[in-house]
């Protein structure tokens, strides 16, 4: 272990990229193998110094250099070492400002730091924030602002205030380490900063060992830490939660290609290349293959590699650039030669090169319309779909793999750049070759890629080294499908209903075609005997005079039409069956040579209809007791003999869904008018597509409503004039919406309660979650006490404002369950505590999902829905749970024809209690 306890601004940016990498550089006595690359930025940093504050110090001649004991004495100070107990850093130059707070007339310095690349990185913000934490020490006050110079001479201001949150944790963490010195470095975690880190072979020599997770290119931190938490630490226990994926019914729409890390982990175990899903790719006599090298933070594109296949003859074709003058030429001298190939596809991998036509289309005003058309990037046949044994999709390490490259020849972008520095510096013909090597290889790379993805779709999967993902792969000869045959039908034997649905053992060329598979379409018809016995005859009027013409109508008395009513008369201890019979006689038309029957007899289905107290018990039965339409139909036929049509019974809930549209609008216009509204949302199955029900209730009124997304514009059009508090969970969707807004707290605590319970051991956390119940647990206790009343509430505003300022808006904390809930707590702080503000405004949002809870008991039973019947069911259901909330009797609702519910007097629904109560003992 090293003495060293300085923390420099190297050290400081170093955590940011990686604590590990800190944590070396501290304490470690090997301080690895530095990369070119870094060396060569540093030679530049350098030069760009020495350029800054010549120039700076020529317009400003009273600069001094800086010197601790001629602080704040002059205006700028030039070549600035601060230090500060263990802190050091450097930076160009410093600037006096005065102080604009009247409360605050202290003057301070603003730092200046010299980059060594074009534009401004995350990495040179770090470093100014460091300095500027320097600062503050020495001067008691953290500057507001701060410069940085890239290499084109340019100087950047970068606002300092917003950033200065987020590096205290490092500059915490760093002093802990110096004073105490830990044994153990942080966890090994591989990264995007990893190839330029001196420590990258050490790193990677380890992660091997371990097999350590973040060797696979995109795993994350966190996805890290949630495998850990599961008991998965290595990429070998990872392959092993691979589970083929359920295949469900065809989509109307795709969903979006994702990449699998369990799938890759078993191709790297296995060594294997599986197929998640097969892409088309459609090859040509002639093709391209493109491949662009750049200085990205200079968008400078110095070199273009273009490949050209003409069956088995292929070119090369090298554009170079020696300066940023000479790229539009070679950019004109691609596109030449690219348009000598018309409609021909281009192949390029990655974003890059699609991303460089673009810029130079544009800088340049030529027309690449044409190529940009015929560009096609192969990783979208790759990225989840195939995944090769390999820890990322970069086309270097899948080149290697395939053979298109040998391991002596993989080199990588950063060391392009170190080539492309290099002879920007000495004009060397060993770097320049070197570039077009690697531009070359990279095109003939892409040449073999795509070569083999065709290979693999063309194999249909025989090859011992591919295979699907979803299923294992299963090769058999010709007489071995006789056999797996044979044997799979003996197996089926086995089942229950063998002796029902008897199989054949021979099968014949002559068989006729086998049956399709599926339901038989249409529904069962039924022969519906005549009544033995009618309750009640009802001779019908006929028609008077016609409805075109207005002359009187003859009666013909030759013609009688009988249809027959089925119907339920409910009383108050049950229900009996009705069947009325109605009669009466057509009526003919003179003058339009037309029959005319009453309205009635219009609009039966042959003979016999049922009537409104039969279609109220038989929506009754879907939408409250939530039965199925056959069960429904075999109550019918066990209650009152009449069979019913699964047909028929969504056509009732059709015609009761049209005929209570109104009262759906009079819920609306009564919940929009309260003080309040409750919004939630939850997804419905409707045909293998997940659609999502919207719920809008005051507590007394519930009206639901359909979207194919769960975007909020149904919120936003139904809300857009409402001057009343919604009362919704955190999701996104609702924080836009223009009224005020009370967030729920109990979806808020039991998210903590739940991460308390899968974190005992996280003290801060704890503590944050000690500090926020004894915050809300007296504000509880009163609203217990004196219920939902401000002049009772008003008084916890100074403790929650107390709580903020001592533990949400200026204090840093280390764990990511108190950041997250920190930065929760923060965004939604006058959201949380609305309800203190206002009388009887509830403050949370169970109403909500109390009104969705019966979607979701459904969900379960039906599993999904169909899209013709899905609207009209949750109209139907939007009144029932409003008579539920107002306990009053759906279906008495349903029979009585009133259309509005709060109108609607009913005896109010005993509750289970009191159905106990008033049982025989």
């Amino acid at each position: 272990m090293g003495d060293i306890s300085v923390i420099t601004s190297e050290i400081f940016v170093a955590y940011a990229q990686c604590p590990r990498k800190a944590f070396l550089l501290l304490f470690s006595e090997d301080k690895g193998k530095p990369h070119d690359y870094p060396l060569i930025l540093e030679e530049r940093r350098d030069q760009n110094r020495t350029r800054y504050l010549e120039k700076f110090s020529q317009s400003h001649p009273d600069a001094k250099q800086y010197a601790a004991k001629d602080f704040k004495k002059h205006e700028f100070l030039l070549n600035a070492t601060l230090k500060s107990a263990q802190l050091e850093a450097y930076c160009a130059a410093l600037t006096k400002v005065n102080s604009n707070d009247p409360k605050n007339r202290r003057n301070s310095y603003e730092p200046t730091i010299v980059a060594s690349t074009y534009s401004v990185t995350p990495e040179q913000k770090t470093e100014l924030l460091f300095v500027g934490l320097v600062l503050e020490r020495i001067q008691k006050q953290l500057p507001a602002v701060g410069r940085i110079v890239t290499m084109d001479e340019k100087v950047h201001q970068v606002k300092l205030e917003k950033g200065y949150k987020g590096v205290k944790a490092y500059l915490k963490t760093l002093e802990a380490w110096c004073s105490t010195q830990p044994n153990e470095a942080p966890a090994l975690i591989l990264n995007k900063h990893c190839p330029s880190c001196q420590f990258r072979d050490i790193c990677r020599e380890q992660a091997e060992k371990e097999d350590n997770l973040s060797l696979l290119d995109r795993m994350t931190p966190k996805a890290i830490q949630q495998y850990n938490k599961r008991g998965i630490f290595t990429v070998q226990q990872l392959s092993y939660l691979f589970r083929p994926r359920r295949k469900r019914k065809k989509r109307k729409s795709p969903e979006p290609v994702k990449h699998s890390l369990e799938l890759q982990a078993l191709a790297i175990r296995e060594k294997k290349i599986y197929i998640q899903e097969m892409p088309e790719l459609v090859r040509q006599p002639v093709e391209l293959f493109l491949d662009i090298e750049g200085i990205p933070d200079q968008r400078f594109h110095y070199l273009m590699g273009l490949l050209i296949c003409e069956g088995e003859s292929c070119t090369q074709y090298s554009f170079w650039a020696d300066t940023s003058e000479d790229e539009e030429t070679i950019w004109k001298q691609l596109l030449a030669k690219i348009n000598e190939y018309p409609g021909v596809p281009i192949y390029h991998y990655g974003s890059y090169e699609a991303k460089a036509i673009g810029e130079l289309t544009k800088r340049y005003t030529t027309d690449a319309e044409k190529v940009e058309e015929c560009l096609i990037n192969v990783n979208s046949y790759i990225y989840g779909k195939i995944y090769f044994p390999t820890f990322s999709n970069r086309l270097k390490e899948i080149g290697s793999l395939i053979g298109a490259l040998s391991a002596s020849a993989i080199s990588s972008g950063l060391q392009s750049l170190v080539w492309r520095y290099k002879w920007e510096e000495a004009k060397s013909s060993v770097q320049k070759e070197d570039l077009l090597t690697y531009n070359d290889r990279d095109c003939n790379s892409l040449k073999v890629l795509v070569d083999k993805v065709s290979e693999i779709l063309s194999q249909n999967h025989a090859s011992p080294g591919i295979d699907f993902a979803d299923q294992k792969q299963r090769l058999s000869t010709e007489t071995g499908e006789k056999i797996h045959y044979h044997l799979e039908l003996i197996l089926k034997s086995s089942h229950a209903d063998y002796d029902r649905n008897k199989i054949a053992f021979r099968k014949d060329s002559n068989d006729a075609p086998d049956r399709k598979r599926g339901g038989q379409k249409g529904h069962k018809g039924f022969v519906r005997k005549a009544p033995s016995r009618v309750n009640k005859i009802i001779e019908v009027p006929s028609v008077k005079s016609c409805k075109k013409c207005g002359q009187d109508l003859h009666q013909d008395k030759q013609k009688p039409i009988k249809v027959t009513v089925i119907d339920l008369r409910f009383t108050k201890s049950g229900c009996k069956k009705i069947i009325y019979l109605n009669k009466s006689f057509k009526s003919y038309c003179e003058s339009c040579k037309i029959y005319t029957v009453p309205d009635i007899f219009s609009k039966g289905s042959g003979s016999y209809i049922f009537g409104h107290g039969f279609r109220s018990w038989a929506v009754y039965q879907r939408i409250s007791l939530r039965l199925s339409y056959r069960q429904i139909a075999q109550n019918s036929v066990e209650m009152f003999s009449e069979p019913i049509g699964l047909n028929s019974i969504n056509n009732f809930l059709r015609y009761f869904s049209d005929e209570y549209s109104d009262s759906e609008k009079m819920l609306l216009e009564k919940a929009l008018s309260s003080p309040f509204i409750h919004v939630d949302e939850t997804p419905i199955n409707i045909q293998g597509i997940n659609q999502y029900v919207w719920t809008f209730t005051d507590g007394e009124h519930v009206i639901f409503k359909l979207t194919s997304t769960r975007e909020s514009s149904i919120v936003h059009e139904i809300l857009c004039e409402y001057s009343g508090i919604l009362i919704s969970d955190f999701y996104g969707g609702y924080d836009s919406v223009s009224c005020k807004q009370q967030k729920c707290w109990v979806h808020l605590l039991r998210d903590i309660n739940d991460d308390l319970w899968k974190n005992p051991f996280d003290i801060e956390y704890e503590n944050f979650v000690l500090k926020i119940k004894e915050l809300i647990l007296p504000i509880f206790e009163a609203i217990d006490r004196y219920g939902l009343k401000k002049r009772h509430l008003n008084k916890f505003n100074r403790e929650i404002d107390r709580f903020y300022k001592s533990n949400i808006t200026s204090k840093i904390y280390h764990s990511e369950l108190v950041n997250k809930y920190q930065k929760r707590l923060e965004r939604y702080q006058e959201s949380l505590f609305t309800f203190l503000k206002y009388d009887s405004i509830p403050w949370h949002n169970n109403t909500a999902e109390r009104a969705l809870r019966h979607i979701a008991i459904q969900k379960k039973i039906s599993g999904s829905f169909f899209e013709s019947g899905a609207t009209s069911y949750l109209t139907l259901l939007g009144i029932m749970q409003t008579c539920r909330f107002q306990e009053k009797s759906f279906l008495k609702f349903l029979v009585s024809g009133e259309k509005n519910v709060d109108a609607f007097k009913s005896p109010k629904v005993k509750k289970r209690t009191e159905v106990a109560k008033s049982m025989p003992k």
